[in-house]
């Protein structure tokens, strides 16, 4: 694993990998909603401004819920070590939630309809979360459970360990001792191994942690599977928030199993049930419900349910308008 990308000659800065594959997924999200917005016939100077301010809201939900949930890692800490989020320390269904208010509040100030927006920015969450997930790899946060003794041979195969950066990294582990707020605590290895270490495991000399379920991995394959059945349903969307409810549903119904395989406990909980899991599955109910009421709008006024609201423009492309579009698909039925 590779925790720190580089070190800023000079001054000695780290960069974290976490760090850079997070700045990387807001680039290409950027570019994604300005293809999709100009596609789509929105207008683009908003959408760019609605995005940074959707980005930013989502930052700051994904870290006030995580800090929220792990408040004994904070006691004492100030600012700087509550804001500093170059190493982890995010909760992905805060930042789903704080960036959903955040375009919500944006929008509605500048009299956009929030569905239109809402489909051109969901496939970047999809995107995001294959690109960060890359992030808690190389940094060794967001791991699985410990594979059983016991497990069928093809699931031993697939699993993977956690250095001791003692062992492997001595110059790192020297770097990392005031911790980091990613599974925040004075580092002895990397946090599964931290933890393994903690529980009895393994001893603090050994070399890495238990093999576990590869979690990391799964959410970035999940991530681009996501991406890709979104933008599937988006060319084949009949209401305004169709991608967006898909893509709500389907991450609420994964993330809770997955949840199940995790190791980490950063997310907090009630009992058993992790606040993922507890988000998850509303979230999930939520869109199947407002699945059926857009869909059955759709089918009674198909030219309502796809229109753009204020301020939109043709398409780009010289594609035919929305609602000349949703009058042949009603024609065609």
């Amino acid at each position: 694993m590779h925790p720190i990308m580089f070190t800023i000659p000079g001054i000695n800065m780290p960069i974290y990998s976490y760090g850079v594959m997070l700045g990387l997924s807001l680039v290409v999200g950027w570019y994604i909603v300005m293809w999709l917005g100009k596609k789509d016939g929105l207008p683009v100077e908003k959408m760019g401004s609605c995005f940074m301010w959707t980005a930013i809201a989502a930052m700051i939900g994904a870290r006030v819920l995580y800090v929220v949930a792990n408040l004994k890692e904070f006691e004492g800490a100030d600012l700087i070590d509550i804001v500093n989020v170059r190493r982890g320390g995010l909760v992905a269904y805060g930042g789903f939630l704080g960036g959903f208010v955040g375009s919500w509040i944006y929008l509605w100030r500048q009299r956009i309809r929030l569905l239109p927006w809402a489909d051109v920015v969901v496939p970047t969450l999809a995107t995001g979360l294959g690109i960060t997930r890359v992030g808690c790899l190389l940094y060794g946060c967001d791991y699985g459970k410990p594979i059983p003794a016991d497990a069928p041979a093809w699931l031993k195969a697939i699993a993977i360990t956690f250095p001791n950066w003692n062992v492997k990294f001595a110059d790192l582990a020297e770097r990392m001792k005031d911790g980091g707020m990613c599974m925040a605590q004075s580092f002895t290895g990397s946090p599964a191994f931290h933890q393994h270490v903690n529980l009895g495991l393994v001893k603090i000399t050994d070399a890495a942690s238990l093999p576990v379920y590869p979690t990391q991995i799964m959410e970035i394959a999940n991530g681009w599977i996501a991406f890709g059945l979104v933008m599937l349903v988006k060319s084949r969307t009949k209401f305004r928030g169709q991608a967006f409810l898909f893509f709500t549903a389907y991450y609420g119904l994964t993330r809770f199993l997955m949840e199940f395989l995790r190791g980490d406990t950063q997310r907090g909980g009630v009992g058993a049930i992790s606040t993922s899991q507890i988000i998850g599955l509303s979230t999930l109910l939520l869109s199947l419900v407002f699945s059926v009421i857009l869909y059955r709008k759709a089918k009674a006024d198909p030219v309502a349910a796809m229109a753009l609201g204020p301020g939109a423009v043709e398409p780009a492309g010289g594609a035919e308008s929305t609602k000349t579009t949703a009058v042949r698909r009603k024609k065609r039925k």
